[in-house]
This record gives C-alpha cells, structure tokens and sequence, in this order.
C-alpha cells in the first residue's frame, strides 16, 4: 500500500519529485482520476489536475463521481488519483457508486493512491477534520463520516495560521491519535505498516 496525501498534489516540485520516484510512469501505466462537479469552481480545476497528469506524461482516464459509475470496469489501474472538493459530498457519492470498496480492494492489493484535499482526509478513519473552521460544510446530511481507514492519519490539509487556532483545539478532541497537518507546500506518503513520512 502506498499513499500519497497532499493538499494541491503533486504542484510543489519536491512532492513532484517524490512521487515520480516512487512511481515508475511509462507508458503501459494505467491511472484513473476520480473527481466531482457541483461547482463552476469544480470545472475550473479540471484543467489543473490534466495538466498535472500530462506533465508526468501519464495518460488517465477521469470518472466523474457526479454521475453514475460502473464500479466493474474500474479494476486494476495502476494508480488512483482522488480530486479535491467538498469531503462530505465526495464520501456520499464513493459510497452510492460502491468507489470506496473499490478504492480498499485495489489500494490494499499494491495499487498506488494519490489524494488532493478532500482525497486525503477521505482515506483516514474519518472525514471529521473536513469540518474544520469555514471549512467543507455537510450539505448532504452525512451522518456516517467513516473514511476508508486505509490509514490511521487524520489529514488536515490547506493548513495555515489563520486556522490554528481550530485546528489545535480539533487536536485536543483528538487525543491520542495521529493529526497531521499539511500545508499546500506538503504531503505526507503512507507505506505499509502505515508507517509515514513528511515531504
């Protein structure tokens, strides 16, 4: 299992960096890209998260997660790419499709998972983090906020001054467990074991 969970993927040139040499990209590489549009904001980033796919030279195929899905056609890519956007919404949405067993099974067995934002806090024990501050609101009614519990990292992305003071006392109603917080400049990559390091 390896995990990279970032804030704004792979901008930052060091995570860039990192991730290629973690990743071996030639051309018999499969990558799925799974994203969401609620927003005109949504749209706007998908042409962000191409760019970043073809500066790797990595070509992938981007399942909107707005719409239906066919789960079975989704097996054996070589890398899962989760976008950002409303965590909440995002978690409903995997669950509806059946994408979060998909994402556990495929994960598990060696697939490599990159996650931007919401993406990152979704594979933690739970999406709470996402509520942070003026953060992702739960306009779904989530009442479920289970992750996908591939790691035991809660992820708080974006993270800067102005939300310290937030996110220090979400530390404290967390108590002794693992809180990361990463800034857009950041990413963390969960290996097996989850054991964790700081990029």
């Amino acid at each position: 299992m390896k995990l990279l969970l970032t804030s704004t993927g792979l901008k930052n040139q060091n995570i860039h960096e990192f991730f290629l040499a973690q990743f071996d990209v030639h051309e018999n590489k499969k990558a799925c890209m799974f994203y969401t549009v609620r927003t005109e904001e949504d749209r706007m980033w998908l042409a962000y998260y191409d760019n970043e796919f073809k500066s790797l030279g990595l070509a992938y195929d981007a399942v909107n997660l707005s719409e239906d899905v066919d789960v079975s056609s989704l097996h054996g890519y070589d890398l899962y790419y989760v976008c950002g956007g409303n965590t909440f919404y995002i978690l409903d949405r995997m669950r509806k499709t059946g994408v979060d067993h998909l994402l556990i099974d495929e994960i598990s067995a060696g697939a490599f998972y990159v996650g931007v934002s919401a993406g990152s806090i979704i594979v933690g024990p739970d999406i709470a983090a996402a509520g942070i501050g003026n953060a992702d609101k739960n306009d779904v009614q989530l009442s479920d906020l289970t992750g996908l519990r591939l790691t035991n990292h809660i992820i708080t992305p974006h993270y800067n001054e102005e939300e310290e003071r937030d996110v220090d006392d979400y530390k404290r109603k967390r108590t002794g467990e693992s809180v990361v917080t990463l800034t857009d400049e950041q990413a963390i990559f969960v290996e097996e074991n989850d054991m964790f390091r700081l990029i």
